[in-house]
């Protein structure tokens, strides 16, 4: 297929983190006077299923451990500058209890049926007075539920990047779902099994395909595609970039997704 003959530039990059931590040395990481409970990370992001989702855990670590404790939490709602209370559907634990000698545990926040397609971002927060100044008392997490797809029938997919030689494309019959709160269509298993894509249309009808992985190479494993273009007559044609995340690029393709008829 062509986008074996126009691979370009495949390099390997590497980097090193210069990242160390002792936890079974406290004396030397930590002098402070409080607890010094923290989050691991100031942000978190989650994304859900449309279905069968439950929810997720926050980890908290604190420096002196030598005896049990629990310690109070608050959680809000962040919308714009704002806070305010958590909706009924996500429910955040008011404590968090470390065992003696533990440094690290969990608190299991629980999501229910948050609306699809929207970013819900929850702030979590330590007592300030169980934190130092370097420590991270605050949390954002992103919560986001996908939309809920309905399938519209089998379509149709032209390819460049697949074609063979001599071939400007190579055709296939294709199963496309489309969102049922807006006009994103997905195709499914359209490359290779397992890996739909997404395409986003506007008001305008133009098209974006965001970064995500379309199927696997033999030598370097999963291939991500993304791109731009616009649905016109019920034709979704796109220029897709085939690459490997830090590695390198396979080009750039003409797609055709004809979506079904209606």
């Amino acid at each position: 297929m062509k986008v074996n003959k126009y691979i370009i530039g495949m390099f390997v990059a590497t980097a090193t983190l210069f990242v160390s931590c002792n936890t079974d040395n406290e004396g030397d990481i930590y002098n402070g006077t409080t607890m010094g409970v923290t989050f691991a990370t100031g942000t978190q992001s989650v994304s859900f299923p449309s279905t069968g989702y439950e929810g997720f855990d926050v980890e908290v670590l604190r420096a002196k451990s030598s005896e049990a404790t629990t310690i109070n939490l608050s959680a809000t709602l962040v919308v714009g500058d704002k806070e305010q209370e958590l909706p009924a559907s996500i429910t955040v634990p008011s404590s968090v209890s470390f065992a003696a000698g533990e440094f690290k545990t969990n608190i299991h926040v629980t999501v229910g049926d948050i609306t699809p397609g929207q970013n819900y971002k929850v702030k979590i927060s330590l007592p300030e007075e169980m934190v130092t100044i370097d420590q991270t008392s605050d949390k954002v997490i992103t919560v986001y539920r996908d939309y809920t797809f309905s399938s519209l029938g089998t379509g149709t997919f032209k390819s460049a990047a697949m074609a063979e030689e001599g071939e400007d494309f190579t055709t296939w019959e294709v199963e496309v779902q489309k969102a049922d709160q807006i006009s994103w269509y997905k195709a499914m298993n359209l490359y290779e099994k397992g890996y739909n894509i997404v395409f986003k249309v506007n008001e305008a009808n133009e098209v974006t395909v965001e970064s995500q992985p379309a199927w696997k190479h033999a030598s370097y494993g999963e291939v991500f595609v993304s791109g731009k273009g616009a649905l016109e007559d019920g034709v979704i044609t796109v220029k897709l970039s085939h690459d490997v995340p830090n590695v390198g690029g396979f080009g750039e393709f003409k797609e055709i997704l004809y979506l079904p008829a209606k």
